[in-house]
């Protein structure tokens, strides 16, 4: 009896470590169908640069032969497909109702998000995926409703559909019962939600966030064994009437009411229980009473909920870790002992009408304090040595910048600028990733700065004197800096071309002198995208290469990417638990001068105004196709206009005025459709105005004061040169033949890519998406 049982035993090993069973056949003719119905690839580089993705799926390595099938899982015993991980994998298309994928009966995990499915209707072949335990379509580019079938999914435990362009009704799926999650945020859903959602009995998840849902028609309950734990419902357009029911939920921890899109009502956070709420956000509501008498509340996002009062409920939270109050009318002194709250780690009281000056405890837990935007005035704090971030920008403070900041080694963002701090710039306070200390009455020298982390430095607007201090080469990681508007005296730094990843230079305002050119040196950066030296006393020409290998981003038009992105989004998408600013800039664009709070990604500027440039403008300015903004005003060029200029397809803002430029306009920059300003006032320039839709829409204004100019917008008409237009136009032709050859040698590689227009605004509207804390906390 002993000797069975062993050789069961061994029997039955042998039978666990035997080969799996290989895919069957007519599972690889499926797999080799479903990739021959998406024949185009498209993909966005964003996900190879941030790792989004750790690895995409490469369909187009599928073959019959193949021994693999990158993203396909197989069932070890019968060697059916059970698993497709296509994220990212490039698909691009439409996928048809009678498409292969929806053969795969035994699929039990589909993952396809990230991909590209634009202006497709969701199938409801899905709902043919009758073992289908996981299914992820979000961030597709699907449009439409989804389709009822959906609810024949029995086996369902998980469902993502968000980042799509879905809209109408959501079907009813309370017949779902092993569904654990949900996701239908960032989307177009309208109507009224399924009370059903929250009686669902396995539900633990559900994301609405960002979408058009109202309250349920009929009176909506909630079952007291439910298990829902996180619910999101942020930026819908439910009223107050559904705090009851959501507030008998017994396990809810997380709940997100913020932003709903109405102002027909207040919300009265009162005698509700949430006795398990840990994360509370109301932000963007109007809440009249706050009171919760939850236990283990740690998060409180309260922004713009027109609060007159501080939230006193919270003196006896032990367990809060973060509070947000920004954007209220909260105002006189902050309450003592919002400091001494024991777990506090994170507060953020900016843009309120706070006074005073604040006592923070040097026992205090913060890691993170934002006192930005109120009315603190005197000596600056004495802030705990745990502070990791600080921010008290736009405020009253003066005096020096004290020292005890530098007790604070954990510190990695340091903004204290619009203030009245007077006095120098102490070393010690340099060894942060971001210092911002613009827009005070700092006098002095910059300090020797030799931080490795460093990657804004911004002291515009200052008094600073002396030089550059060369030791900032050796701040390897700098990305953005900014000494506009002070007193420094000093040459061309052309030693920053030895930082790598410098992407900002801004030398506006200062006593900068001499040439900006060296036959010895090499002006080459690796990944520079604006440079500002406006209004200093640079001089000399400029040589006919000056432009060609200025930098890679200002060379090469980058791809478009699905949204659009701010200098900044690297840092959190790659180092998503360090404190992080985008840095902010006076850009002079258009005529006007305005400030970018956040940059945009794909903003290319070459700002040379106002100096004593001479010689001609170099021919390899068509080199810089990614620019956007491009002024040389207020300088001695000579010459003519280089018709190059017809190559910076993206430009949006050119401005030449003010110089000794002559001969005729290069007809060739019609062809610039973005063009919205154009300024060529002040030169010597004769002939007709090229006649283009972007140039015949600029002011008189903008050509004036010129010899002889005609066409519109001037008054002046060209009848005169009728008869002489075609010969001038072929005496010129050889000379632009000429020039369009020297650039287009170097350039064969080089694509064109379309403006940033659509870009900027499509990145008002995502700028408010970023991951969710630290975001939340300090919208900047």
């Amino acid at each position: 009896m002993k000797l069975h049982l062993a050789v069961f035993s061994i029997t039955c090993c042998v039978c666990v470590t035997s080969s799996p069973v290989p895919p069957r056949p007519d599972q690889v003719e499926l797999l080799l169908a479903f990739k021959n119905e998406f024949p185009s690839r498209s993909c966005d580089p964003i996900w190879n640069t941030l790792d989004v993705v750790n690895h995409s799926p490469n369909i187009s390595s599928w073959t019959k032969e193949g021994v693999s099938f990158d993203g396909v899982v197989f069932d070890n015993a019968t060697g059916a497909v059970t698993e497709l991980n296509l994220g990212g994998a490039c698909i691009s298309g439409t996928i048809q109702a009678n498409s292969s994928l929806f053969r795969f009966q035994h699929l039990r995990y589909l993952r396809l998000f990230i991909n590209h499915f634009d202006s497709s209707p969701l199938p409801s072949g899905f709902g043919r995926l009758a073992s289908l335990e996981y299914l992820d379509l979000s961030q597709n580019g699907f449009i439409g409703e989804v389709p009822s079938s959906i609810s024949n999914l029995s086996r369902l435990t998980s469902l993502d559909l968000s980042y799509n362009k879905l809209t109408g009704r959501f079907p009813h799926i309370h017949n779902l019962t092993l569904l654990s999650s949900i996701d239908l945020s960032y989307n177009q859903f309208s109507e009224t939600i399924p009370s059903s959602l929250f009686t669902m009995p396995s539900l633990w998840y559900l994301d609405l966030r960002q979408n058009h849902f109202k309250d349920p028609l009929e009176n909506m309950t909630s079952s007291p064994s439910s298990k829902l734990v996180h619910l999101d419902m942020a930026k819908n357009l439910f009223s107050s009437r559904i705090l009851e029911p959501i507030s008998k939920l017994p396990n809810l921890t997380h709940l997100d009411l913020s932003f709903q899109n109405t102002t027909t009502y207040t919300i009265n956070f009162d005698f509700l229980s949430f006795k398990s709420l840990e994360y509370l956000d109301l932000s963007g509501n109007s809440v009249s009473v706050l009171n919760t008498s939850s236990k283990n509340l740690s998060f409180l996002i309260l922004s713009s909920c027109n609060l007159t009062e501080f939230p006193t409920f919270i003196k006896t939270s032990r367990n809060l870790e973060v509070l947000d109050v920004s954007k209220n009318r909260l105002k006189g002194k902050v309450p003592e002992w919002l400091w001494k709250l024991p777990s506090l780690s994170h507060a953020n009281l900016s843009h309120n009408s706070f006074s005073g000056s604040p006592k923070v405890l040097l026992n205090s837990s913060l890691s993170e304090l934002d006192l930005s935007s109120n009315t603190f005035h005197g000596s600056f704090p004495i802030i705990p040595h745990t502070i990791k971030v600080m921010a008290a920008s736009n405020n009253n403070f003066s005096g020096g910048i004290p020292l005890t900041l530098c007790q604070a080694s954990q510190l990695r963002l340091l903004d204290l600028s619009h203030n009245s701090f007077s006095g120098s710039i102490h070393r010690c306070l340099t060894n942060v990733s971001v210092l911002k200390l613009r827009n005070n009455d700092l006098t002095g020298r910059l300090p020797d700065i030799d931080s490795r982390i460093l990657v804004i430095l911004d002291v515009g607007h200052n008094q600073i004197s002396g030089k550059l201090p060369r030791s900032v080469v050796n701040c390897t990681s700098l990305k953005f800096l900014n000494v506009e508007r002070n007193r420094i005296s000093d040459t061309f730094p052309f030693w920053l071309n030895a930082l790598a990843q410098l992407e900002v230079i801004v030398l506006r305002s200062n006593r900068f002198h001499g040439p900006i050119s060296s036959p010895g040196i090499s002006l080459s950066f690796t990944a520079l995208s604006i440079m500002d030296i406006s209004l200093n006393n640079f001089n000399g020409s400029l040589p006919p290469d000056y432009f060609a290998n200025l930098s890679e981003p200002l060379v090469n038009s980058p791809p478009v990417k699905h949204w659009p992105e701010y200098r900044g989004d690297w840092h959190y998408y790659k180092y998503p638990t360090e404190p992080w600013y985008y840095p902010s800039i006076y850009l002079r664009s258009k005529g006007r001068n305005m400030e970018l709070e956040k940059i945009p990604d794909r903003c290319a500027v070459i700002e040379f105004s106002g100096n004593s440039f001479g010689g001609e403008i170099p021919e390899s300015i068509g080199f810089l196709k990614s620019l956007i903004v491009l002024d040389l005003s207020n300088n001695g060029f000579t010459g003519r206009i280089p018709s190059s200029l017809a190559k910076l397809t993206q430009l949006e803002s050119l401005d030449l005025s003010r110089n000794q430029l002559s001969g005729r306009i290069p007809q060739e920059i019609r062809v610039l459709t973005f063009l919205s300003y154009t300024n060529m006032s002040h030169n010597r320039l004769t002939g007709q105005i090229p006649q283009g839709t972007q140039i015949g829409g600029q002011p008189k204004s903008s050509f004036e004061g010129n010899i002889d100019l005609c066409g519109l917008p001037l008054e002046e008409t060209c009848f005169r040169e009728t008869t002489g237009a075609p010969s001038t136009q072929r005496t010129q032709e050889p000379e632009v033949a000429k020039q369009e050859e020297v650039l287009d040698w170097k350039a064969a590689a080089l694509g064109y890519g379309p403006g940033v227009l659509f870009g900027v605004a499509i990145g008002q509207a995502f700028a408010t998406y970023k991951p969710a804390l630290f975001y939340k906390l300090f919208r900047l």
